[in-house]
């Protein structure tokens, strides 16, 4: 698809989107919009509009249409598993996930009868996406190859089809490292996608290695830094780290270090199922884990019950403010909710304090007291 058609594709699919009045959960602490150290950031690069409007961007974790949320998806084809949190990002102008599964027709198999680990979603995932108001999704991770080259490409299909913008993952490897790139509200955005897990041995190795973008520190910072040229706001989906586990290791952090310092407003980590904290360079936050979203906990892991969406504000007059956003995952039906009704006021106290004890293993991170939707902003701490 190319960028005159990803663009065209948002505009009708924007011109739809809900825009809410401020809330609580939209007033995090601003932050300045400093140029990285060695980065020139273009105040206004080539051919961006020239009115730039209130844009709302929103990014969650790992969406899986595999397993039993696969099969959910085949019995009803009103199935809309992200309902439980429309609240949380109904006003969004751009909506940003990780697709953990493929989207592929295996005649009703969504999980592998040999590898619970191999799994896949059915073509009917691309229109939930749509349906759901995702504008895009990352593709670059360890599950990109589970039912083969085929499966993979296939997937691109329904996507496109859908008109949900991918990123991360293409019929070539410089697609699958090209960003997606389009406009909204007058910013000229792109997205990268690249994982740092492999399923299948060594992916320089594999066939997939001219399919599925790397997290190649020296080639990605060059594509970032390429990217800010020509664009207001530059993102990067990271897939990488341990699982389960509550802080990202060294690997990790020295990966996120140099794709940082070519630029990205934000980065979005995801593959540990559980949530990680916030590093902040010169006022861009990079979220390491925001967990699960429409994904199965694992039994003995709590905390893979619970997930959060990134909610990033840019006004008009440059200013910048962050939030996180948690919700609970309901156990069989591996749907988001809100964090109310009978045990909304324990959860929010719970995830709040969790988040500030992880945050303080990696970083200093402000935050302001939870909101009736346990919502939260977030800026920079004094390290």
């Amino acid at each position: 698809m190319t960028a005159l058609r990803i663009v065209g594709t948002f505009l009708l699919a924007l011109a739809g989107a809900l825009v809410g009045t401020a809330s609580a959960r939209e007033s995090p602490v601003s932050t300045p919009d400093p140029a990285p150290d060695g980065v020139a950031v273009a105040a206004k690069p080539a051919g961006a509009s020239a009115t730039r409007q209130r844009l709302v961007v929103v990014a969650g974790g790992d969406v899986s249409f595999g397993r039993e949320a696969g099969q959910s998806a085949l019995a009803d084809a009103g199935y809309r598993p992200f309902r439980g949190i429309e609240p949380l990002w109904a006003d969004a102008d751009l909506r940003i996930v990780n697709l953990e599964s493929q989207l592929t027709d295996q005649g009703g198999e969504t999980q592998s009868p040999y590898d619970r680990l191999v799994f896949a979603g059915p073509p009917a995932g691309a229109e939930i996406l749509s349906a759901s108001g995702i504008h895009v999704v990352s593709t670059a991770n360890n599950h990109a190859w589970d039912y083969g080259k085929a499966a993979l490409l296939e997937t691109l299909v329904h996507l496109d089809r859908s008109g949900v913008a991918h990123a991360g993952t293409g019929v070539t490897r410089e697609d699958a490292e090209r960003p997606v790139e389009l406009e909204v509200k007058g910013y000229r955005i792109a997205l990268f996608s690249v994982t740092q897990i492999w399923n299948y041995g060594e992916l320089a190795k594999h066939p997939g290695r001219e399919h599925v973008a790397w997290a190649d520190a020296r080639r990605v910072s060059e594509r970032l830094r390429t990217a800010r040229e020509s664009n207001d706001l530059v993102f990067l989906s990271f897939h990488g780290g341990a699982e389960y586990v509550n802080a990202p290791g060294a690997m990790v952090k020295n990966f996120v270090n140099r794709a940082m310092d070519a630029g990205p407003d934000a980065l979005f980590g995801h593959h540990p199922h559980v949530v990680h904290g916030v590093r902040w360079f010169g006022g861009r936050p990079a979220f390491h884990s925001l967990g699960n979203f429409v994904f199965g906990s694992r039994r003995g892991y709590p905390w893979t019950r619970y997930g959060m969406l990134a909610r990033m504000i840019f006004e008009e007059d440059g200013t910048r403010r962050f939030s996180l956003c948690p919700y609970r995952i309901e156990i069989g039906t591996h749907e988001p909710h809100v964090l109310d009704g009978r045990y909304g006021a324990y959860d929010r106290e719970r995830f709040y304090r969790h988040f500030q004890r992880i945050s303080a293993e990696i970083g200093s991170t402000v935050l302001s007291e939870p909101d009736a939707f346990g919502c939260f902003a977030i800026s920079p701490g004094t390290p």
